[in-house]
């Protein structure tokens, strides 16, 4: 058997590592002590006291022991790999007497290393990943879809001390890399790293007021504008994105006289056509102006003036989707110019930017302080996603690309090498009713199958032949896979286009391996031209895993036949393929992840057939209704309804108010609780919610009760950590609101603050599946990210779950948050959720104090506004997301609402008390709020002073010159 070692340890400092080798190697599991503890989870003893994880694996009929992780003194409640707070009790365990032949198979290893890389998976580096590995900064890594870049890159991360940064364009690939990052638990107190998308990257720079303009919009606008000789808005907006805006990092934009005078090359219009590209361009300006819309790259440049160098190491992920603007911009947030990793596939490029890994280099050496010579690309041509079959076919179109257009640059000049650990076919079919009507029958039920045409507007005549909600534009394509990908006449709908790139290649072109040149005709723009549909094309066909299913109405193209696609079958010989109803809401999550709603709502409508709840939903103006009627016009029913609705947020306020008018359970909240839960909540306490289950059926994952509660939420107030496990496993949001505008991580703090047992016996077992991976706030106008691994992120989820129960005591006595309440909240709290340390009140007191929002500190988050010594409150300029939109912190959680403390009344409790416990609560929240706004009033008027300062400085640049 043979030893490879998780890459972060280190065999030299595991004492007695050595001899147990020797045992391993030979097979001699009782002389190295192993015994099972898990899924695939083995210790190994390595003296009294040390020990060792390991698993077992099978590549290519040889067995492998992966060990993990080094335990000293038997530190099984340290372990990443185990579930915190598991017992092991090492005497009841037996003894492994041979490797089990269940062991998991892995798709590749490289047994030459000897070393293994971990994130969500096992992964084996290859001899180039490896060399790549290894290599210090500046880097470009250059790889086909599946030839790992991302992985390699995410591991160099974890290399890198101080603060990173790992940026890309797409929100759902940062959300992905960050999961992979963290993935078993992976922790470095080295360095502090944000994963942001480009949007949320500018937003930390400053957050613009408007929204950004993407092609649908532009499309919609375009085709607004009187007549024009320019008809392909695609084309137009690569311009405006990708040559007038894009590649220049001295100019938001390029004047007229620069854009007419740009060369050949450099612009995808004629000369003649270029005078009204840049009328049109012209008008779009307004249009951003007068829409509240802004250009990324004109924002980009515009924000060179505010970007400050704060990164130690930079990744950018996918960086074809980028322009030079915006990279540049990332660029300048490194203190040290080299300390980057860029990595990227030109090939896919189906974004309007005009990228080029010449134009990349250009920017660096001319605007960087790099030199012209350094050797900073290299280049991964192994895939290990797509079948072999589906990789032959990319690799011919690659062929077709050069042998038409020339090498764009020596860096995109390469084939794909296929490791697909998969097999698969490429079928090529005639598009006939009998064709469309078989593989419909036999895929739309089936999460498996996709559909993917080259145009937005092409989906409406795939969705009459394909019922399938999974029918992609290919924008919407890029970045998802599927283990079958139905092709649909996806060139017969550009034909024309096709032809011209085909026109003149011969299948002996196809037949030699790439070569490096250039197009012989400098006048030529061709490539310009139709690079965006034979790069949709590579990019549609590898978005198959396994098969593809080429459906044509004319099967004669001269295309096809280059690509070795004859003879079109009439029929198809498929079996029925079908998918779980778990499986379509799993994977109507997924694609709502990454912002393709329109497939996730077909996909709820069409499949799961979802319906709106036939209830009353209390919130917004139905619940002040409510209050009116039960109040005001003494509804008896309406008194009822609002009684409970008070109980389930604790809200002092209406139960003040139902005091007020004589409603005589209000005294007693604790005796309605107990009624409540039976009326309503029963189902979500059984171990198994038949009923609560049809109605996730019925209604979707997250439908709202009566009181505006997802069953996460509920599961969340009630512990309920199966009904939370299965919940998130069908893709209930955890980021949706309660009318108290708590998340149910949140509702789980609040519970868990005030309840020891469900501190003690479910906070655990809940809190990674409904804490958030971060927390967005603003402030100062610059968005940051509290990730879910740092304090901030913590206290500041906890001081507002705590924020309606706990703070009406201390607003009388002008005080706010304290150290002792948080100490109090947490007593209970179990130390894999928050460490002995952290509950230290020494710890937490610097935590209040390095935040506080006056004082001047690089890592200062000004999350919190001193009242007096010892005591906060949010700081009034805190702005937190909230389902997607900015929400101030005081907007969000009511001051008007903290009332009436007791929690349940008692006897000797009369009018005069409630009168004067109001009148101490009034004059404390006038007092706090007095306080608020002359914080506010101050911060207005330093900001102002800054203003003028700034204005006059200005005057004298002007005065001077």
């Amino acid at each position: 058997m043979q030893i490879l070692l998780y890459n972060e340890l280190n065999p030299d400092k595991i004492t007695g590592f050595r001899k147990w080798r020797s045992f391993i190697e030979a097979d001699d599991l009782k002389s190295a002590d192993v015994k099972k503890i898990g899924d695939n989870l083995y210790r190994a003893r390595l003296n009294r006291s040390d020990r060792l994880l390991l698993a077992f694996y099978h590549y290519q009929d040889q067995r492998y022991a992966l060990v993990l992780e080094y335990l000293k003194s038997h530190d099984y409640a340290g372990s990443r790999f185990l579930s915190h707070g598991a017992v092991i009790d090492e005497d009841k365990i037996p003894a492994l007497e041979h490797i089990p032949d269940d062991a998991p198979n892995l798709a590749y290893i490289n047994a030459q290393h000897g070393r293994f890389n971990l994130l969500d998976k096992i992964i084996s580096f290859d001899d180039t990943q490896q060399a790549v590995f290894e290599l210090p900064p500046p880097l470009v890594i250059i790889g086909s879809a599946g030839s790992g870049k991302t992985a390699l890159t995410l591991e160099k991360l974890k290399a890198c001390p101080g603060d990173v940064l790992y940026v890309t364009l797409s929100p759902y690939l940062v959300k992905n890399s960050r999961d992979l990052y963290y993935a078993h638990g992976y922790e470095n107190a080295q360095q502090h790293v944000d994963f942001l998308s480009f949007q949320e990257f500018l937003e930390s720079i400053q957050v613009p007021s408007g929204k950004p303009i993407h092609f649908r919009e532009f499309a919609q606008w375009f085709s607004r504008l009187p007549r024009t000789p320019i008809k392909d808005a695609h084309k137009l907006f690569e311009e405006f994105k990708g040559v007038i805006t894009g590649p220049s990092v001295d100019s938001a934009y390029l004047s007229r006289d620069e854009y007419l005078n740009l060369g050949i090359k450099q612009s995808i219009f004629l000369e003649d056509e270029r005078p009204v590209v840049y009328d049109i361009f012209s008008r779009y300006l307004t249009f951003l102006q007068e829409n509240q819309r802004y250009d990324s790259n004109i924002l980009s440049h515009q924000y060179l003036e505010r970007v400050a160098p704060r990164y130690d190491f930079v990744v950018v992920d996918e960086v074809q989707d980028l322009t030079n603007i915006q990279l540049f911009l990332i660029l300048k947030t490194l203190r040290d110019p080299t300390g980057f990793l860029l990595c990227g596939d030109s090939n896919q490029i189906v974004h309007p930017n005009f990228f080029s890994w010449s134009k990349l280099k250009s920017l660096f050496y001319t605007h960087g302080e790099l030199q012209a010579d350094v050797d900073l690309i290299r280049i991964l041509s192994t895939n290990y996603r797509n079948s072999p079959q589906v990789t032959a076919l990319a690799n011919r179109i690659l062929l077709l690309k050069n042998a038409r257009f020339g090498s764009i640059d020596r860096e995109s000049n390469y084939l794909v090498q296929s490791n697909g650990h998969v097999q698969g076919d490429v079928v090529f079919l005639q598009d006939r009713d009998n064709i469309r009507r078989e593989l419909d029958a036999k895929t739309r039920s089936s999460t498996r199958f996709a559909v993917v045409v080259m145009h937005p507007e092409q989906k409406a005549e795939a969705q009459q032949h394909f019922n399938t909600p999974l029918v992609f534009s290919i924008q919407e394509a890029k970045g998802l896979e599927y283990d079958n990908i139905i092709l649909y006449n996806f060139l017969s709908a550009e034909n024309k286009r096709f032809r011209e790139i085909s026109a003149g290649v011969t299948h002996a072109d196809l037949q030699q391996d790439l070569s490096y040149a250039r197009a012989k005709n400098k006048t030529d723009k061709s490539l310009e031209t139709y690079k965006f549909y034979i790069n949709a094309l590579y990019v549609a066909l590898t978005r198959a895993v396994r098969n593809l299913y080429w459906i044509e109405a004319e099967s004669k193209q001269h295309v096809l036949d280059l690509l070795g696609l004859h003879d079109a079958q009439e029929t198809l010989n498929l079996a029925n393929q079908n998918s779980s109803r778990e499986e379509w809401q799993r994977e109507a999550h997924k694609l709502e992840l990454q912002g393709k709603q329109e497939q996730a709502d077909r996909i709820r409508q069409e499949i799961l057939q979802q319906q709106n709840p036939d209830w009353a939903v209390y919130t917004g103006e139905t619940l002040q209704q409510l209050h009116t009627q039960a109040i005001q016009q003494g509804d008896k029913k309406a008194r009822l309804s609002l009684f409970e609705v008070a109980l389930v947020y604790e809200d002092r306020q209406c139960l003040r108010d139902l005091i007020k008018v004589e409603f005589k359970p209000a005294r007693h909240p604790a005796n309605g609780i107990k009624q409540l839960q039976q009326k309503y909540y029963l189902p979500y306490q059984l171990k198994n919610p038949v009923a609560l289950r049809n109605q996730l059926n019925k209604f979707g994952v997250d439908f709202r009760n009566p009181f505006n509660q997802t069953p996460l939420m509920v599961a969340a107030w009630l512990g309920n950590s199966s009904l939370i496990n299965e919940l998130a496993a069908l893709g209930a949001k955890p980021e949706y609101v309660d009318n108290n505008h708590f998340t149910a991580f949140q509702i789980a703090l609040q519970q868990a603050s005030k309840d020891e047992k469900y501190a003690k016996h479910h906070l655990a077992s809940i809190y990674r599946q409904l804490a958030p991976d971060s927390l967005s706030i603003q402030i100062d106008g610059k968005l940051l990210k509290l990730d879910q691994h740092s304090m901030e992120f913590f206290l500041l989820n906890l001081m507002i779950a705590l924020f309606y129960r706990a703070l009406p005591l201390k607003i009388g006595g002008n005080g706010g948050f304290g150290t002792q309440d948080i100490i109090d909240a947490v007593a209970h709290f179990p130390p894999d959720i928050l460490s002995p340390q952290r509950k230290q009140r020494a710890y937490i007191s610097s935590i209040f104090s390095k935040n506080e929002m006056y004082r001047d500190d690089r890592y200062n988050r000004k999350l919190f506004y001193r009242v007096r010594q010892g005591h906060y409150l949010f700081n009034p300029s805190l702005m937190l997301k909230v389902e997607g939109e900015w929400v101030n912190i005081y907007d969000m959680l009511d001051l008007d609402k903290l009332a009436y403390h007791p929690a349940d009344t008692p006897d000797w409790w009369s009018e005069h008390d409630q009168a004067r416990w109001d009148a101490w609560l009034d004059a404390g929240r006038d007092h706090i709020k007095h306080q608020l706004q002359q914080v506010r009033t101050a911060m207005l008027n330093d900001a102002l002073s800054m203003l003028k300062s700034l204005c006059e400085q200005e005057l004298r640049k002007i005065q001077d010159s």
